[in-house]
């Protein structure tokens, strides 16, 4: 409990992209007034990534009348450098822009003013939703490796029955017993054998 009232109680920090409309000042001010503190201001350019790996915000807000397509696709590498949640404060509700910018990594796209005494809840679900992002694909990305390894193994496997007149019993444990004598994952064995047998067949 002592935990989460600490994280509430913490000043988040942002870094804010403006596009020159001038509305950054007032953004700025609504900012202050919620308890976010900004540590850098940009204008938007292809330097985004250098001054946030700098500047390491909570999260980066772009205040944008209507985000071009270079802006949307400079916050999906930074998404995916970084790992900070992007949150857009826009005019454009244009259902297409929106989707862009949902698709390239956009944690909450924002629609219009917004009053002071919402700003912070609201990038606290922006970051809790990228939280919970980021966990989903680290899990599918897990899930996908352990696949490849498995099939990986299954191969050598059925190349050594192959070889070596086998049976599976067996060539799983000549797997296994290669595996730990020479003190090697599972599937680094068994890509060394992929690899022999393809260089043999050429």
């Amino acid at each position: 409990m002592q935990k989460q009232q600490t994280r509430n109680q913490a000043v988040l920090t942002v870094m804010l992209v403006n596009d020159g409309s001038g509305k950054a000042a007032a953004l700025k001010q609504a900012l202050a007034a919620a308890g976010v503190r900004v540590v850098a201001e940009v204008e938007a350019n292809l330097h985004l990534a250098d001054v946030l790996a700098a500047a390491r915000p909570d999260v980066v807000l772009i205040d944008s009348d209507a985000p071009s397509r270079d802006m949307l696709e400079q916050v999906c590498v930074m998404g995916d450098q970084h790992g900070q949640p992007v949150v857009m404060f826009t005019g454009d509700d244009n259902r297409d822009t929106i989707r862009a910018a949902l698709q390239a990594g956009v944690a909450a796209y924002v629609v219009g003013e917004v009053e002071s005494s919402r700003i912070q809840a609201l990038l606290e679900v922006a970051i809790a939703r990228h939280q919970i992002e980021q966990s989903r694909r680290a899990e599918l990305a897990d899930a996908q490796r352990q696949l490849a390894d498995r099939k990986l193994v299954e191969k050598a496997k059925g190349l050594l029955m192959q070889m070596k007149g086998l049976d599976e019993p067996t060539a799983y444990k000549q797997l296994r017993e290669r595996a730990m004598k020479q003190q090697k994952k599972l599937v680094e064995v068994a890509q060394e054998i992929i690899s022999l047998a393809e260089w043999l067949q050429n």
